[in-house]
C-alpha cells in the first residue's frame, strides 16, 4: 500500500501545484486588466504565452500522462468520468485556438476584440479550475476504489521513472503501455 500512498501524495502535490499556477495566472490576467484603461496587442501576445505554457503543462502532468490511462479500463464509471473530463480538455483546446485566431485578427481590431479576447482568456481558466475540481473531487477518490495494489506498483513507478527523467537520472523502468486488464496488473513493458 506505500506504493499507493506515494502515488497519491505525487498527484496531490502537482495538483496544487497546478492550483497555485493557474491562481497566479488567473490574478495576473485580472490585475492587468483592472489596471488597464486600454490593453495593447503586447500584453494580448504575452499574456495567450502564459496560456499556452500553462496548458503544456496540464498535458505534461503524470494524471494525465498515466493516471488517465489507466483509468479507462477501469469499468464504466471511471470510462463516463474520463469522458466528461476529456469533453473539459477539447472545451479548453478550443478556447485557446480561438484565442490564437482572434490574436491573428486583433492588429487592427476594436477595444470589443480585446474585450472578446479577455473574456476568452477567463473562460480558459475557469475551464480548467472546473476539470482541476473534477478530477480532485470524482477521479482520486475513483481510482483509489478500483485500483489494486499491482495497479499502485505500476502506477508508482512510471511516476518515479518521470521524476528520474526530470531529475536527470537515466531512465531505470522500461516504458510502459496501459492495456485492458481485470485484477492483473494494468501495464506492461514495452
Amino acid at each position: 500500500m506505500l506504493t499507493a500512498t506515494y502515488s497519491l501524495v505525487a498527484i496531490a502535490a502537482e495538483q496544487d501545484k497546478t492550483r497555485s499556477m493557474l491562481s497566479r495566472l488567473q490574478q495576473y490576467l485580472q490585475s492587468t486588466w483592472r489596471g488597464l484603461q486600454s490593453i495593447d496587442f503586447s500584453f494580448l501576445e504575452s499574456a495567450f504565452g502564459k496560456l499556452m505554457q500553462f496548458d503544456k503543462y496540464m498535458g505534461a502532468r503524470k494524471l494525465e500522462r498515466h493516471l488517465v490511462p489507466a483509468m479507462r479500463s477501469a469499468g464504466r464509471e471511471a470510462e463516463i468520468l474520463i469522458a466528461e473530463l476529456d469533453a473539459l480538455r477539447a472545451k479548453s483546446a478550443r478556447i485557446l485556438r480561438s484565442i490564437g485566431e482572434q490574436l491573428a485578427e486583433a492588429f487592427e481590431a476594436s477595444a470589443v476584440r480585446i474585450n472578446q479576447i479577455c473574456h476568452a482568456m477567463d473562460s480558459y481558466c475557469g475551464t480548467v479550475l472546473h476539470r482541476l475540481e473534477r478530477e480532485e473531487r470524482e477521479l482520486i477518490p475513483l481510482a483509489r476504489r478500483v485500483f489494486s495494489i499491482e495497479d499502485w506498483f505500476s502506477i508508482a513507478a512510471q511516476f518515479l521513472s518521470d521524476d528520474g527523467d526530470a531529475d536527470g537520472r537515466q531512465r531505470t523502468v522500461a516504458p510502459q503501455r496501459a492495456v485492458p486488464s481485470g485484477r492483473r496488473s494494468i501495464f506492461v513493458r514495452s
